[in-house]
């Protein structure tokens, strides 16, 4: 009887341990603030950017099945190192853009691996005479990341990704983004 009992008491505990550790928000939406930094692959003179360091606005819309329609917004500081000739560039620049996609969620509870398949785009302000309009201001493309968000609480999450952009420009070669960050979300 009291192997019995003592099985019992095991099994109960285990599944009150469960549910607390399982414990994540089934809220539809969130706001993040993040921060993170890439790098600029393949032809760099082309974009006249060789990094940046992005803190971005988040947020996200939860649809429906592991899918949401997600924002980033970022601030970003890069380094542009090319000006009218190699190595005389401004140094740091201004820039903002985003990423809109959609994301899908392997598992939905306080562990949330996830991918996405998003537009991005990317506008620098610098000055057009410096470079002699050797350089493009704007660019955008598709893309993919990936990442994974740890439930802290029951409305909050960390998160961690990578993800790489493509960017197509007219009379220029293809330039790819690799980049990776971390954030912190909220739901409600």
């Amino acid at each position: 009887m009291a192997k019995k009992l003592s099985t019992w008491v095991l099994v109960v505990g285990l599944l009150c341990g469960t549910q607390a550790f399982a414990s994540a928000s089934f809220a539809n939406r969130n706001l993040g603030l993040g921060v993170g930094g890439f790098g600029i692959v393949g032809n760099s003179t082309a974009v006249g950017i060789d990094w940046g360091v992005p803190i971005t606005l988040e947020g996200g819309f939860y649809i429906e099945s592991g899918f949401e329609v997600f924002l980033r917004i970022p601030l970003l500081f890069a380094y542009q190192k090319y000006g009218v000739t190699a190595d005389d560039g401004p140094g740091i620049v201004i820039a903002s853009g985003g990423q809109f996609g959609l994301k899908y969620m392997f598992m939905e509870e306080s562990i949330r691996p996830y991918v996405t398949l998003h537009v991005a785009g990317l506008y620098f302000i610098r000055d057009e005479k410096l470079n002699n309009g050797r350089l493009n201001n704007f660019f955008a493309g598709p893309g993919v990341s990936g990442g994974v968000d740890f439930f802290v609480g029951e409305s909050i999450s960390l998160g961690v990704r990578t993800y790489v952009d493509m960017y197509v420009t007219l009379n220029k070669p293809v330039s790819f983004a690799l980049g990776g960050g971390a954030c912190v979300t909220t739901y409600f």
